[in-house]
């Protein structure tokens, strides 16, 4: 019986499996349009935005979490939060591509005047510390907002942002 379901899935899931991983390539010019886009997005946010990458948030525990800061330039002011922590890498570079990956989230967030943090949970990418399955010490979080709070330029308003596992 299990096996008949399990065929029966496999059978209904194939096409949009596949479907996924046959995207066809990029022309030239879809690449060069692709990549002057990116490069207009991140010249955009570096006329409006104050860049942090790679910075080491400190937990309790002495492991560090890596986040990117974006925020707007003007220091005068404190501006509210909205946070992003996932297992994923959000790194600023496509790889593939060689240039930027899609900046335009952090372009909006600091455009209506946010500050938009990205971290990488324990033990991933950037991130010092393991990965637990069952989920990160639930302390990280606390120590994450006591830090993002603690920031001159936080209001400590602190929104989050995210779907499946960055929610």
């Amino acid at each position: 019986m299990r096996l008949s379901v399990a065929c029966t899935l496999l059978f209904a899931l194939a096409p949009f499996v596949f479907a996924q991983a046959q995207r066809p390539p990029l022309t030239p010019e879809q690449t060069k349009a692709l990549i002057e886009k990116r490069e207009s997005l991140e010249k955009q946010l570096e006329d409006i935005a104050i860049i942090d990458r790679k910075v080491m948030v400190p937990m309790k525990d002495g492991v560090r979490m890596a986040a990117d800061i974006y925020r707007p330039k003007d220091t005068s002011k404190k501006y509210p939060i909205i946070f992003s922590r996932t297992p994923y890498n959000f790194n600023f570079w496509d790889v593939r591509l060689g240039t930027f990956r899609d900046m335009s989230t952090e372009l909006d967030a600091v455009k209506r005047g946010y500050v938009l943090v990205e971290m990488n949970e324990r033990g991933h990418f950037f991130s010092e510390g393991n990965y637990d399955i069952l989920g990160a010490p639930l302390s990280d979080a606390d120590d994450q907002f006591t830090w993002m709070s603690a920031q001159p330029w936080s209001s400590g308003k602190i929104g989050l942002i995210g779907c499946s596992s960055t929610a």
